[in-house]
């Protein structure tokens, strides 16, 4: 994350500003910019205070909870959050968005309507790093779901370069045909084994050769699992590993994986809408 250009998103909240602080001190001593945005919803607050005096006042507070942040830093906007992240993540050449695991939309307090993470991360063409844990943020492990696609080797290629000193786990799973399926098309017990014994083989070598494919200088290990992938499972199996942060895409098969991992898991989430 070294010169890296990052925008969080806040609320206000205590939640979000316990995710700057944490950004905070993960970016000490490292050459980052860090700026921080705010969106007033429009419909609400255009009649009550004007935009300047919002701002003002939202950056003072701000400033006493975190008082080496320069007004240059802050931005106040009124508008759609999703559209205006997105909009400043482009003007300021943005690397990495920080969002808080907000949920559905939902009030949480009297500065900032609750958006929808999914939608500001379907908006944005930057990976957006999706903190779920307060403890202080490390990237040492990184688990990367894979679904052998061109869009995922694209991704795991983006996430090392991120990450440039990280080990990758990258987890492939692979489905096999159910014996009462292949009964119900007619093949008998040995011709199921075979069936089922050449589908498994078939998956590994994919997967294989797809590991020997990556081109990256990280130290990488590939599992590779029978069964669908369950985000819930998959949380489980990332705890296990003692992983630091999780990243997936949100292209092919993974479109409703990835939202469902933010949905459920509690380690770190770094996702990208891959076009």
């Amino acid at each position: 994350m070294d010169n890296s250009k990052i925008l969080i998103a806040t609320d206000f909240s205590q939640k979000s500003f316990k995710i700057i602080e944490q950004i905070l001190a993960y970016i000490q001593n490292k050459p980052s910019e860090l700026f921080i945005i705010h969106v007033v919803e429009s419909s609400i607050f255009s009649k009550v205070k004007d935009i300047q005096s919002i701002t003002k006042n939202s950056f003072e507070i701000l400033h006493k909870y975190f008082p080496t942040l320069k007004s240059s830093q802050f931005y106040c906007v009124e508008g759609g959050i999703d559209e205006q992240i997105a909009y400043h993540v482009d003007k300021l050449d943005i690397s990495l968005v920080i969002l808080g695991n907000s949920g559905e939309r939902n009030h949480i307090n009297q500065f900032f309507l609750g958006s929808n993470t999914k939608d500001i991360v379907r908006n944005l063409k930057t990976p957006s790093l999706i903190i779920k844990s307060n403890r202080p943020l490390e990237f040492n492990t990184i688990m990367i779901p894979t679904d052998l696609s061109h869009e995922s080797k694209e991704y795991i290629h983006e996430v090392a370069q991120f990450f440039k000193t990280a080990k990758i786990k990258l987890f492939y799973s692979y489905i096999v045909p159910f014996e009462n399926r292949l009964n119900f098309y007619g093949l008998d017990k040995s011709e199921m084994n075979l069936f089922q014994k050449d589908i498994k083989a078939s998956a590994i070598n994919e997967a294989n050769d797809f590991f020997d494919s990556l081109n990256i200088a990280n130290e990488i290990e590939l599992i590779t699992q029978e069964g669908s992938l369950d985000a819930e499972a998959f949380s489980k199996e990332a705890n296990e590993l003692k992983c630091d942060l999780i990243a997936v895409h949100t292209t092919g098969h993974f479109s409703f994986f990835a939202f469902d991992l933010v949905e459920h898991s509690h380690k770190n989430i770094l996702v990208k809408k891959i076009n």
